[in-house]
């Protein structure tokens, strides 16, 4: 009985040093942006999603400029009637010259505080962030479009999963670099257009979305996705597409040897050809090897030349290898050659034009 006094005792206790918040007494950050400024300063933008009376939602926005981030929600903090909350941010982007001249002290600021998830989602925008955030985008308010749309493209799409857990654990690892979704405002909509690579916090390189297949084929075995190609002069486009894909490394810490195994199985939805007969269904799987062959060496290669490795080839080697060093898998990496195979089954055909 003393224990059950003391147990309740302790709730009623620390429910008491909680502080309470009235939702509508404060403003929920839903989205920040940041961008490169003039003497090393950054310009934030936060947006706010605002509640109309007819159930409609909009956003205001607060916009502030210093050196560190902290700094910028001070600011802006001074231009609110009421108190910001970060609890609830759902999208966090970064503009293109500030992403290249490194992100790492406002990653660090996200990671560092509690009241922040690890699952929140960071994008690079070709163009400012701040386009974006000053754009009424959606039906439930800029932040929400945003999250929706890298979700779904991280989902359903050819987008490689990202948040800010994983970007920060790239960084940290001595054998992986990170990357981001990189998008771009086009009219009223935003558009996933390609994927930013890192080397540490710096963005030095961008994948286009033609490239965004393959390199989430050497990401993650993954299930959707789409992929269009020539067999002669004819146009067949797969959808449905569930990949798997195997390493093997051999001689990680003098000369690597990568091979690569890619198992697709895709269904045809559109052919512009007269007739889809299994001759055309047997050329299309050849030459989709191909193209996968071809375009995931070049992505290798791609990345083995700027001395990054978003794929994390490294930690991958880390697992096969005893006694692994990073240090020298680091040196030996520029020298690492890259073998891929692929093997692409068809099961389904659909529309024919």
């Amino acid at each position: 009985m003393i224990k059950i006094l003391n147990i309740l005792f302790l709730i009623v206790f620390l429910t008491g040093c909680v502080e309470q918040k009235i939702i509508d007494d404060i403003n929920i950050m839903s989205g920040v942006g940041y961008d490169a400024k003039e003497d090393g300063k950054v310009k934030g933008t936060i947006v706010i999603p605002v509640y109309k009376a007819d159930k409609s939602i909009s956003n205001e926005s607060f916009v502030a400029e210093a050196k560190v981030s902290k700094e910028i929600n001070r600011q802006a903090q001074m231009k609110s009637a009421d108190p910001l909350e970060n609890g609830s941010i759902e999208i966090v982007l970064f503009g293109k010259e500030l992403a290249e001249r490194g992100l790492y002290e406002i990653t660090d600021t996200f990671e560092r505080d509690a009241g922040i998830g690890s699952r929140l989602y960071l994008a690079v925008v070709d163009g400012t962030a701040d386009e974006i955030m000053q754009k009424n985008l959606g039906n439930l308010g800029t932040g929400s479009y945003l999250n929706t749309l890298l979700e779904h493209n991280m989902r359903h799409r050819e987008l490689p999963l990202s948040n800010l857990h994983l970007f920060m654990y790239s960084y940290y690892s001595k054998v992986q670099d990170p990357f981001l979704p990189y998008v771009k405002l086009t009219g009223n909509k935003v558009k996933v257009q390609g994927i930013a690579l890192f080397d540490h916090d710096r963005a030095v390189d961008y994948l286009n979305s033609k490239d965004m297949f393959f390199f989430k084929a050497l990401m993650e075995n993954f299930r959707n996705g789409a992929y269009t190609f020539n067999v002669g002069k004819d146009i067949v486009t797969t959808y449905n597409i569930t990949t798997k894909r195997k390493y093997d490394i051999k001689d990680p810490l003098t000369q690597p040897k990568v091979n690569l195994y890619v198992e697709l199985e895709a269904h045809i939805r559109e052919y512009t050809g007269k007739k889809l007969d299994s001759k055309v269904v047997d050329q299309a799987g050849k030459a989709f090897e191909e193209a996968i062959n071809k375009k995931t060496k070049e992505l290798l290669e791609r990345f083995r030349d700027q001395k990054i490795d978003p794929i994390g080839i490294g930690v991958l080697a880390k697992t096969q290898t005893r006694k692994f060093d990073p240090d020298k898998w680091n040196e030996v990496y520029q020298n690492a050659t890259f073998h891929v195979s692929s093997k692409v089954l068809i099961t389904e055909t659909g529309v024919i034009e």
